[in-house]
């Protein structure tokens, strides 16, 4: 199979919503009649993501019109060149609405009270989708507006930015309008109180002191306000890679692109609907034994067997064998990530990856080699039935008495060994006594707890007692570990 087919042949057969992002995003793109497989993982965020499926479509096609606008102005040439060059902004802002979509999802799982809620997650995201997503959607408008204007209008902060734009001479005011700024120069100057379910936003207009109220629910409607406009213009500018086909060829090898373009090209060039490379890194073994490059690839997405992690390991790494022209000495690892199973991986040698492509072995003789080398370590699909978010904030709460601190309590058991591990502060001991009485006591605490498991592997667990634990003790706590 070729190195280049193996993907849509995975989408198509192996994953299910590639028809429903052809059917809903040929229709939205209008001067389009098929998508360039390379978008297929963003879109299907577009369409499936809890977060991101709402973006604004007033934004978007407003976004969509001033982007043809450009074009009509700048020409089709200097429109791509220009949007290539700058293409890293438009990467960050993806990047951050991404990341910004599991916190609002934390925050919206958080069981707090709203006053809690709003100090610790709501406040900080609007903060960052400010001045990450919105604001690198802005810089890149601003960069198409100086060439057209034939001047540099390049602005540092988020208020130079939207005072650049939302001139009527330039007409971005739709875009700019999200955000509130009475509330961006209150949060940007620490001047947010909440009380209860109520908010107020103090800032400061020229010698004015000023106040604004809200609450924490109209507080949050503006958030997502915002996320759902930054959304809808990103997808705009996707959108119009779409239209005029541009992919990896045009970025492969261009000296014009800022390196994180390049790395987020071939990154996407590897990644399905449903599984989705976070990273590649190459570094250099350079030892006494040996040298040779050493290239990390590391997928996160759905729960897949061993069977699919393996076809789609060794397709991959065939696939960066020849993007990045490595050598038969050097060696590729392929990490999986996911919540129900443990994180697994492997590591190939070049040298069996180059009998793949001339076709002197298979994929089952590639694998062969693998287990042979015994760089691996791939782990079954937990089919204990989880609920993954109860098990990512459950915790165990510190035990303080006058004798000690205990902290860090951790379940680190294995599936035959119930275990804890835990950090221990004595407070009082001079003696060997002392310490002996502490631990004893601790030790009694520890190993009656209950521990509930975990979504990614199975582990013995219940209300039955600790067979191991693992306890490090300090003598004074303090902050840093040089002290």
């Amino acid at each position: 199979m070729q190195a280049s087919d193996y993907i849509n042949w995975w989408e198509a057969n192996k994953e299910t919503g590639l028809e429903d992002v052809k059917a809903t995003f040929i229709a939205l793109f209008s001067k389009e009649e098929f998508l360039p497989s390379i978008y297929h993982p963003i879109l299907y965020k577009y369409l499936k993501n809890h977060q991101m499926k709402h973006w604004d479509e007033e934004i978007f096609s407003f976004s969509k019109d001033k982007i043809r606008e450009i074009e009509d102005k700048v020409g089709k040439e200097v429109m791509s060149s220009t949007l290539l060059s700058n293409f890293h902004l438009l990467l960050y802002a993806y990047q951050s609405i991404l990341d910004l979509e599991e916190r609002i999802m934390m925050m919206n799982r958080f069981k707090g009270n709203e006053e809690l809620k709003a100090n610790i997650f709501s406040i900080n995201i609007y903060n960052d989708l400010l001045n990450t997503a919105f604001s690198n959607t802005l810089k890149l408008f601003i960069e198409f507006q100086s060439v057209t204007e034939g001047s540099n209008l390049f602005q540092k902060n988020l208020t130079a930015q939207i005072e650049c734009l939302a001139s009527s001479k330039r007409g971005y005011k739709k875009i700019t309008d999200l955000a509130d700024s009475n509330v961006r120069n209150a949060i940007s100057h620490g001047g947010v109180k909440v009380i209860g379910t109520k908010m107020v936003f103090s800032y400061r207009k020229g010698a004015q002191h000023l106040q604004q109220e809200s609450t924490v629910y109209d507080f949050k409607d503006s958030i997502l306000q915002l996320y759902d406009g930054v959304t809808a213009i990103i997808l705009a500018w996707f959108g119009y890679l779409c239209e005029e086909n541009v992919s990896y060829n045009e970025v492969y090898g261009n000296d014009s692109v800022h390196e994180d373009t390049s790395l987020f090209f071939e990154r996407l060039s590897i990644s399905t609907l449903l599984t989705t490379c976070d990273k590649i890194f190459q570094l250099e073994v350079n030892n006494k034994e040996e040298k040779r490059e050493h290239v990390n690839v590391e997928f996160t997405g759905i729960d897949l067997d061993i069977d699919s992690r393996v076809f789609l390991g060794l397709c991959t790494a065939e696939r960066i064998f020849h993007l990045r022209k490595l050598s038969t000495k050097d060696t590729i690892m392929v990490s999986f990530h996911s919540s129900k199973v443990t994180s697994s991986f492997f590591t190939i040698d070049c040298s069996v990856i180059s009998d793949l492509t001339k076709g002197t072995i298979d994929m089952g003789g590639a694998w062969q080699h693998v287990v042979d080398s015994k760089n691996v370590l791939m782990f079954p699909i937990n089919d204990e039935d989880r609920n993954e978010f109860e098990d990512s904030f459950r915790y165990y709460p510190d035990i303080e008495t006058d004798d000690y601190h205990l902290t860090e309590v951790e379940d680190i058991s294995l599936e035959d060994k119930k275990r804890f591990k835990a950090v221990a502060y004595l407070k009082r001991a001079t003696r060997s006594r002392h310490v002996r009485e502490a631990v004893e006591e601790i030790i009694s605490r520890i190993k009656v707890l209950e521990n509930h498991g975990f979504s990614s592997h199975k582990v013995k667990n219940g209300r039955m007692q600790a067979d191991i634990i693992y306890l490090v003790l300090y003598k004074k706590e303090v902050r840093r570990g040089k002290d």
